[in-house]
């Protein structure tokens, strides 16, 4: 018997109430299908609900597997369902293969004359099918399996059976659909925190094998730097500076592998700010204008992690500053904080840009005609560091090629016991 897919809901014997209570029965599943994320448990309710909506013995779902490219049993109710769930089915010479391959309704009214049924299923669990309507369930109007209704308690499956079950088994095809998306999405987020997790595992080990041999350098040239004289000077103070510059970068290491925003600051008291500044404009920005106010400007952290903060900024205003336009380094205090601004005559910000410049290995210049060096997350490392000081960090600009300002506010600490304290 086939049944096409536009009949009447309705039975001629069935009362309009009758009607109308299976109705909103099958809009019951809509809401329970939404509700539903697992897949095991949303194929064992909608099941169940088939064998409930259609009044019969039993009820099953078959998914299609491209890997065996056969139909496998992935939901059954009644007596033998259990058994059932993870058998096969071919396509070929069965009732469901035919409904799947044919994407049709098909209606055995009588199973155990049908040459097409596929009787190992019954043989296996023992259950008798006497009476199969099937529906193909589709995404996207191609099949992905079959939903099954077996065995009604009335005297046969009628077109109001066909038309229930393609509701349901279209609202199921759509929810399988949206619970596949979701298992493939929390497998991807899986896999991206599993490599998130290896990538900062490698940047501990790798700033950790890497700060004794750039200390040991540090500390050699230093010493080389105070015997020498002459060009050898020249060439250890070049080795020394050189070393610090490794050393910042393995501290922006240390930061971007640690995770949320904690940054394992050391405990170190009180941090002379002034001392910070003058040392990373001496260094990065010689021929910079220094304007501090006087005083050691004291904030209460980790010096360590102060001093690169500072010199991510004042090196990102020496980069991106000609020899023609020099860098200005200010400070004052005011309302128990204190205000640093480096600002530079440069390229310059477009308004867009403002924010993005703290984005992590965002470049606002064109990269194929990129002249600085580093690794393009200083400024992300250096808000990071101050936000974690509380304070705020942010950039101000009149456009492009007008320069740009980079403001800093930290709380302003009091002298402690132990005087004005250090970097």
């Amino acid at each position: 018997m086939v049944l096409t897919e536009t009949v009447p809901l309705g039975r001629p014997s069935e009362s309009p109430e009758t009607t109308l209570a299976r109705l909103r029965r099958l809009l019951d599943v809509s809401v329970a299908l939404n509700a539903l994320g697992d897949a095991t448990r949303l194929l064992d309710y909608i099941a169940r609900t088939t064998t409930e909506v259609l009044d019969c013995q039993a009820a099953s779902i078959l998914l299609f597997d491209e890997a065996t490219g056969a139909l496998r049993f992935e939901a059954a109710t009644g007596e033998a369902g259990a058994a059932l769930v993870g058998q096969e089915v071919p396509l070929s010479g069965s009732l469901a293969g035919t409904t799947f391959r044919e994407n049709r309704i098909l209606h055995a009214a009588d199973a155990d004359a049908d040459v097409r049924r596929y009787q190992a299923a019954d043989a296996a669990t023992g259950f008798v099918t006497r009476s199969v309507l099937g529906v193909p369930m589709r995404i996207d109007g191609h099949p992905v399996g079959v939903l099954q209704a077996l065995n009604p308690r009335r005297a046969a499956f009628d077109r109001a059976d066909a038309e229930a079950l393609l509701i349901v088994a279209a609202q199921a095809a759509v929810a399988i659909r949206n619970a596949r998306h979701e298992a493939a999405l929390r497998g991807a987020h899986e896999r991206l925190a599993e490599l998130d997790r290896l990538k900062t595992n490698f940047m501990s080990i790798a700033s950790h094998e890497l700060r004794t041999p750039i200390t040991a350098v540090q500390g050699f040239g230093q010493i080389l730097a105070e015997e020498v004289r002459g060009d050898l000077h020249s060439f250890a103070a070049a080795v020394v500076r050189a070393g610090d510059r490794m050393m910042d970068v393995v501290e922006t290491i240390d930061v971007m592998a640690e995770a949320q925003g904690e940054l394992g600051l050391h405990p170190g008291g009180l941090t002379a700010l002034a001392t910070i500044l003058a040392e990373a404009t001496s260094e990065l920005a010689p021929h910079a204008v220094l304007a501090l106010p006087p005083g050691p400007l004291l904030v209460d952290g980790d010096g360590r992690r102060l001093r690169l903060a500072v010199r991510n900024v004042v090196r990102n205003a020496v980069q991106f500053s000609g020899p023609e336009a020099p860098v200005r380094v200010s400070a004052e205090v005011a309302h128990g904080e204190i205000r640093v601004a480096v600002a530079d005559r440069g390229r310059g910000l477009a308004a867009a840009d403002l924010d993005r410049v703290f984005e992590a290995y965002v470049q606002v210049s064109n990269p194929d005609e990129r002249d600085h060096e580093g690794l393009g997350v200083g400024l992300t490392v250096a808000r990071a560091i101050v936000l974690q000081h509380g304070g705020r960090l942010w950039a101000e600009s009149p456009g492009l090629g007008e320069g740009a300002t980079f403001h800093v506010r930290l709380p302003l600490a009091a002298p402690g016991p132990g005087g004005d304290g250090a970097a």
